[in-house]
């Protein structure tokens, strides 16, 4: 920090710009044991990289095990819909009557950023580090200096790995395929740390991460905890129960029992070869008539046999009560989870998993009970409440890029910044709509002199 003695008496301080730190023999609480480093040779330069988790696949495993569960994959969706909200832009900050209120703003280096230089769309861009930093708690923009204005893009965060700090960390390492040594050395680049003071850098890459306790170098998501993953697990496990639950013939559910004398007396009854002059094998056609029975009753109950009547014919005498005594009975077996008990587990799992996921209960579709059981009210509510009170963390880190650097940029005035519509759900009464849009600012907002923002609703 230095300061400056400016004309009037006036003093000017000056902070350098912070510098993302993690200091040498500093590790990962989630990371791996010291003396585990490995290295990889890019351009002819070896580089020490530090492995994201043991394994270093500790994101990619995370996701994949995501990937195999609809309803979770669609609670950590929902975080992201809800931080891009009613999408985003610049918005100029007015005060009137002593109220701030927040005004979408364009002017044509604005525009002529979003359009001249063949850029995505900044709202897609912002979705990618929106997911990127929901999904793997991290998000990796790759900044391109373009007639002296940053162009971004966002790179996936499992091909991206940390060099060692020393003291902080100074490049990123790009492969697409970190299981493999061979083709970590063959497919490997290498991209700097974006630095604010060098002017000249024209490709680096920024790395957005909110800050975490114990995690100097990667973030941690917020699903990613060991309990976390376990509920996703048994979600999958109750997911493929009630498959064998379903299908009849994956399961043990019967017990049939046959009297020993019914398969005497149906070998018993089997005529005798006349062309043959060799004796008959009472244990051999005893054997033969067993088989062909119980192949008989595995067809019948198999999934397969879909179509048609299933009838087994049983003929038996008469006990002396007069009663008939069978030689055959099917026993079934009582389980101890049926479907309706299975389906209870899996609601537990869903809802365990939607609080580790910072989703309220009422929006991830099961009730916990005691509150949020779904009605239309409760749900306007607690939407309201996740899009307003639990997205300002990742919302200022997605902005601070745009409100920094960009800004500077493009020479905005002071009084704009980039930042995020949120979309309330009202009353049909106020609005026919069911919807307002709302441009809160305190959450977004780069200035930190700013005050609680009243905002204003525009309909």
């Amino acid at each position: 920090m230095s300061i400056t003695k400016l004309k009037g008496g006036r003093r000017k301080i000056a902070f350098a710009a912070p510098v993302k730190s993690a200091d040498t023999g500093q590790r990962d609480t989630t990371g791996v044991k010291p003396s585990t480093e490995r290295s990889v040779n890019v351009n002819k330069k070896s580089y020490i990289y530090y492995p994201w988790g043991d394994n270093n696949l500790l994101p990619n495993d995370r996701v994949k095990l995501l990937r195999s569960n609809g309803d979770a994959q669609n609670l950590v969706q929902a975080r992201i819909d809800f931080l891009y909200g009613g999408g985003f832009g610049f918005f100029k900050h007015v005060k009137r009557n002593g109220i701030l209120h927040r005004e979408p703003f364009t002017n044509s280096a604005i525009e002529e950023y979003e359009d001249a230089y063949g850029l995505p769309d900044l709202g897609e861009v912002v979705d990618q580090i929106n997911t990127a930093l929901v999904e793997t708690g991290n998000a990796f923009v790759r900044r391109q200096l373009v007639d002296g204005l940053p162009i971004y893009s966002v790179k996936d965060s499992l091909v991206v790995r940390a060099t060692m700090a020393d003291p902080i960390v100074k490049a990123y390492l790009l492969c697409s395929d970190w299981t493999n040594q061979e083709t970590i050395e063959k497919g490997c680049s290498i991209l700097p740390v974006y630095d604010p003071t060098n002017e000249l850098l024209e490709e680096s890459l920024i790395h957005l991460k909110p800050y975490q306790s114990g995690q100097p170098y990667y973030g941690y998501a917020q699903y990613w905890g060991d309990q976390s993953v376990h509920w996703i697990e048994v979600m999958n496990y109750i997911a493929q129960s009630m498959i064998g639950t379903v299908k009849h013939n994956k399961n043990l559910a019967h017990i049939c029992r046959i009297a020993s004398r019914y398969f005497d007396e149906m070998a018993a009854s089997v005529p005798e070869d006349e062309n043959s002059d060799e004796p008959v094998d009472f244990e051999k056609q005893k054997d033969k008539v067993r088989d062909q029975f119980y192949k008989s009753v595995e067809e019948m109950f198999s999934e397969k046999n879909d179509t048609g009547p299933r009838i087994i014919y049983d003929e038996c005498d008469l006990a002396p009560d007069g009663k008939l005594s069978g030689f055959i009975q099917f026993e079934e077996i009582k389980r101890s989870l049926n479907a309706k008990e299975l389906h209870e587990a899996y609601q537990i799992a869903l809802l365990a998993f939607a609080n580790a996921s910072r989703i309220l209960p009422g929006l991830a579709g099961v009730s916990d009970g005691k509150m949020l059981g779904g009605s239309g009210s409760e749900l306007k509510v607690s939407a309201n409440f996740q899009q307003h009170f639990r997205t300002a963390r990742e919302r200022k880190l997605t902005c601070s890029i745009f409100n920094t650097d960009v800004k500077k940029a493009l020479k905005l005035p002071r009084d704009v910044y980039a930042g995020f519509h949120d979309i309330l759900l009202v009353s049909d009464d106020k609005n026919p709509a069911g919807k307002e849009t709302k441009t809160t600012s305190a959450p977004n907002s780069a200035d930190p002199k700013d005050p609680k923002d009243d905002t204003e609703r525009s309909k």
